[in-house]
């Protein structure tokens, strides 16, 4: 029985190095990967040296001595490599070594604890009819261990409103795994107590169980991608990022196309992309509003042609949520056209509302662009003639300010009297003619 317990031991340390390996292999550059390959790592030496150290007798207790020593400093480790681990993973939170913050200090520390009280550890060949650990080393195995489980799924579960339903899956296995492992712990600790009572050699079949059923959860998870530790890194801003197409201050574009997509592109492309024009090779792509408010060190403040980001506003029929997931925008204005009372949204009937809104917006920033969509919307609430009367009120705001309006429309909603009154002193954008040229906003 004792060759099937090593036996065990040996394939479940196995198991869990395998693990480690593979979330190496999946994120090699992850600061996670690395402490939950240290963890296996460990965890792997403290079940083959646990497995060993009981097989020593008083003549050999140098040799016992050392092996214990090992067991309880890779014990220590790997719960305390777990417990760091939860601290960057699923939710990475700011470690600094240099200089070093609270979290890095912490992690110092407790990897120093672990392995001081690791070589005080020895074994106690007189009280016991077994080599056992002594009790103040069994005591700093369970304490530990258990502080550093208790920690782990502290910290886990306070990630869960920071990540999001893949951060939260990948949380919720790493932790059925470690209580996994926790498990062979407990088992370890009822034999030890003699709370329950079973042969030596099943005890440790069963914690080689509980690591590497442990092991195999995580291999698989990490392996197909339920487990994800590799950090999400931050797009390079790339300096010579420009605008792709040109839109001009005070132009407005009428955009003709069946579904507004064309014309959320233009708009995308203005409001975060650097100016077609722009010669300063230190600005970056960027989502303003007001830039007076950031805080970052942006050279477009200094810009004497627009003394700003571009500022952008949409009104829009389409749903506020669905156009800002759709288009990527996070803090641009968008005003829903719609009688549902709310903060954003603006009654398609009060049409002289919407107007002192738009002219308002239009007069006082400085590099605006402004996307109206829905305008056939406003024609059934109203009648076309003080629809396109308010069109003329914004386009002369346009071409009196500081800003670019780009108004889509469907132009099969719209007889040929009304399309021609619609493009009367505008830039017509037709995306899909077959004429490059047709289309007036031409890429860079």
């Amino acid at each position: 029985m004792a060759d099937l317990a090593i036996a065990a031991s040996v394939a479940a340390g196995a198991i869990c190095l395998g693990a480690g390996v593979i979330a190496r292999s999946k994120a090699p550059n992850s600061i996670a990967s690395w402490l939950f390959f240290l963890a296996m790592a460990s965890l792997t030496v403290s079940i083959l040296s646990g497995a060993l150290y009981p097989s020593t007798d008083r003549n050999e207790a140098d040799l016992g001595n050392a092996i214990a020593k090992g067991f309880v400093t890779s014990t220590l480790l790997g719960y305390t490599f777990i417990w760091q681990l939860s601290i960057v993973f699923p939710y990475k939170r700011r470690v600094s070594f240099k200089p070093l913050n609270g979290l890095g200090l912490a992690m110092v520390v407790t990897i120093i604890a672990s392995v001081g009280l690791g070589i005080t550890a020895s074994i106690d060949y007189v009280n016991r009819p077994i080599p056992e650990l002594t009790d103040s080393s069994m005591l700093s195995v369970i304490s530990v261990a258990a502080l550093m489980m208790c920690l782990t799924t502290a910290f886990i579960m306070l990630s869960r409103h920071r990540v999001d339903e893949k951060g939260k899956r990948s949380g919720t296995i790493f932790l059925i795994g470690i209580w996994t492992i926790a498990a062979g712990g407990v088992i370890w600790v009822l034999y030890i107590t003699e709370a329950l009572a079973f042969a030596e050699d099943i005890m440790y079949v069963l914690v080689a169980a509980c690591y590497g059923l442990a092991g195999i959860t995580f291999a698989y998870s990490i392996a197909i991608g339920q487990i994800a530790m590799s950090t999400p890194t931050t797009e390079r801003l790339v300096s010579s990022t420009k605008s792709n197409y040109r839109l001009f201050l005070r132009y407005v574009y009428l955009v003709e196309e069946q579904k507004p997509e064309f014309s959320f592109k233009l708009f995308a492309d203005i409001l975060k992309g650097r100016c077609w024009d722009c010669q300063n090779d230190d600005s970056f792509p960027c989502e303003s509003l007001d830039c007076t408010q950031c805080k970052l060190p942006c050279p477009c403040r200094e810009c004497k042609k627009y003394k700003s980001r571009p500022q952008g506003l949409v009104v829009t029929r389409q749903f506020p949520n669905e156009v800002r997931a759709k288009n990527y925008l996070q803090t641009t204005p968008i005003v829903w056209l719609s009688t549902v009372a709310g903060k954003d949204n603006m009654d398609p009937a009060k049409l002289n509302l919407l107007t002192d809104f738009l002219t308002n917006f239009m007069e006082k920033s400085y590099n605006g662009v402004v996307l109206i969509d829905g305008l056939e919307y406003l024609v059934t609430t109203n009648d076309f003639q003080r629809v396109i009367r308010a069109v003329d009120r914004w386009t002369e705001s346009a071409m009196t300010s500081n800003s670019r309006l780009i108004i889509a429309i469907d132009p099969k909603s719209f007889d040929q009297k009304e399309l021609a009154l619609l493009e009367r002193n505008k830039e017509v954008v037709r995306p899909d003619a077959p004429e490059k040229w047709m289309i007036i906003p031409e890429p860079i």
